[in-house]
């Protein structure tokens, strides 16, 4: 409901008067904050949306006439931030969505390439073993043969597989080492048994 005299007061805060300004503010700042509260349903983003307003109508009182109703005019400009702050937090929420998957496909792409990279390189590491190392170790890490079963199976003694796979891993991890990140799942993986 429009007050008797807003329009009065608004001609004395278009010549600066600071006294009517605070009557202004201290009319209308709780009704405007539970406007905005409604609109975008947040308290800080709605007083922050009517303290702008506020301080904007200061800067720009001079310039500023209204031919309807101080209150219509007050709660017209307060819907417009509104509208503007929820065009704007959709904006952004839109570029953080697009940043996010981005940057999820530049992850997956470079481990998807760093997993092929490092899959082909442990193949070529194993295929230049000599052929007894090369079998124990597929038997051991591919066939998953306790190295008992691998020594039962060649019919050499366990200290024999042992030692052997001690040095394929040295050789793995010698040829591996630019392969720093993946080091950690090869580790893992090719612990002795």
């Amino acid at each position: 409901m429009e007050h008797p005299g807003d329009l009065a007061l608004f001609e004395k805060i278009k010549n600066s008067d600071g006294k009517a300004f605070r009557e202004i503010f201290e009319r209308y700042y709780p009704p405007l904050c539970c406007f905005a509260l409604q609109l975008l349903g947040e308290d800080e983003a709605a007083e922050e949306i009517v303290q702008n307003m506020f301080v904007k109508l200061w800067e720009k009182r001079g310039a500023i006439s209204i031919d309807t109703s101080v209150r219509q005019y007050l709660f017209r400009s307060v819907k417009n931030y509104c509208i503007n702050h929820i065009q704007h937090n959709k904006i952004k929420k839109l570029y953080a969505e697009k940043a996010a998957e981005l940057a999820r496909q530049e992850i997956n792409s470079s481990d998807y390439y760093l997993e092929i990279g490092l899959a082909e390189k442990i193949e070529a590491c194993v295929e230049s073993l000599p052929e007894k190392r090369q079998e124990i170790f597929r038997l051991s890490r591919e066939d998953g043969l306790k190295y008992k079963e691998i020594a039962d199976r060649l019919n050499i003694s366990v200290k024999t597989v042992e030692t052997q796979m001690g040095f394929a891993l040295k050789t793995l991890r010698e040829n591996l080492k630019e392969f720093i990140p993946g080091l950690m799942l090869f580790h893992l993986f090719f612990a002795h048994k």
